[in-house]
């Protein structure tokens, strides 16, 4: 353990480190729009790094052993999801630092307002739900490996529980990942009007801190029998009412094209898939599997983002969405080739483009 401390030490410091030299090259080197263009790979590398050093540096097997002595309960296979929980913390501990590295340097590049607790305190809620919702669907893959000799009439048990699970994460992300605030009776009223003007059917219910890092958008959660829509408080400071009905009239057509769901039965089946071949076949199977059905079923949920902007644009035309589109900051916008094939949601720019071609 001495071993595996020092080494999360060293990335610590390594981390933020990297974070304050990435930053002074970003604000050297910044684009006349003062996007980051590398920050959250950034992060991604000393999260994996964190993960792969924490985890094959017996972490995970050392708090498994504690867990399983504490109580006989916890041996028989309940030890395994929950081995990941301080690894997970670690890994969060490790991005927050290389974060806190390069956040003074964004903040001046983008002439932001937040400070740095409330951003880091931003991304460390995020982050702990995922490492929760991760942690809690290990569950029916350890059950699976523990098994002598798995059935494959599991499979379809698997399957729905991973559904149910991620559906659960999607019902509840906004609320878990952002701060919530009970609009005033202005931003209610032209929430509610733009409502009306869009047909959108989702309860308004509160509004989103996205002033300090200048994020306009629209967003839903809840089962599609109670929908629940959450606006930022940028989006009312800076669009007018047309392009607050266009956002409306977007999150509408989400609603009834059943984004969220589609959501959570791709992500069901991606990572069911991986753990069924894992557990059947082999892991190299499973890595091969997802190469393939990966870009396939996230290409679906694309066009089904693409269909929801084109309902959208019969509702209030492609100029009010254009411009409610292009007032919110889209954080993956610089994506490379192949990142934009394998993200859920298309970027901005050919979003605008789409729009641009009606």
């Amino acid at each position: 353990m001495i071993a595996v401390t020092a080494f999360w030490v060293c990335l610590l410091a390594a981390g933020y480190v990297g974070g304050r030299c990435y930053g002074w090259y970003s604000l050297r080197r910044a684009c006349d729009d003062g996007r980051s263009r590398g920050t959250y790979r950034l992060l991604a590398v000393v999260g994996l790094a964190a993960v792969i050093g924490l985890a094959f540096g017996g972490l995970v097997a050392a708090t498994e052993r504690a867990l399983a002595s504490v109580h006989p309960a916890l041996a028989s296979g309940l030890a395994a999801p929950l081995a990941w929980l301080p690894t997970a913390a670690g890994a969060i501990i490790a991005v927050l630092v290389a974060y806190l590295g390069v956040f003074p340097y964004a903040r001046e590049r983008r002439d932001l307002e937040i400070n740095a607790t409330t951003a880091v305190g931003q991304l460390a809620k995020y982050l702990a739900t995922i490492a929760l919702f991760v942690v809690g669907a290990l569950v029916p893959f350890t059950a699976l490996v523990a098994a002598s000799d798995p059935r494959p009439s599991l499979i379809p048990l698997l399957f729905l529980v991973l559904v149910l699970g991620s559906y659960a994460w999607l019902q509840h992300s906004v609320r878990l990942s952002q701060t919530v605030t009970e609009p005033t009776p202005d931003q209610r009223r032209r929430l509610e009007v733009a409502a009306d003007r869009a047909d959108l059917s989702a309860a308004i219910v509160g509004v989103i801190p996205g002033r300090e890092t200048e994020i306009a958008g629209l967003y839903l959660d809840g089962p599609f029998w109670n929908r629940r829509a959450y606006a930022t408080d940028y989006a009312l400071e800076v669009l007018g009412d047309d392009e607050l009905a266009a956002l409306s009239a977007r999150a509408s057509a989400a609603d009834d094209r059943r984004l969220l769901e589609r959501r959570a039965v791709v992500t069901a089946v991606l990572f069911g898939l991986f753990l069924t071949l894992t557990v059947w076949l082999s892991f190299l199977g499973a890595i091969v599997a997802l190469a393939v059905a990966g870009p396939l079923l996230l290409r679906t949920l694309q066009r089904a983002e693409f269909a929801a902007d084109r309902r959208a644009v019969e509702a209030v035309g492609a100029d009010a969405l254009a411009r409610a589109i292009e007032a919110g900051a889209d954080t993956t916008d610089d994506r490379t080739r192949l990142h934009e094939r394998l993200a859920a949601k298309p970027s901005r720019a050919r979003r605008l483009e789409q729009l641009r071609e009606r």
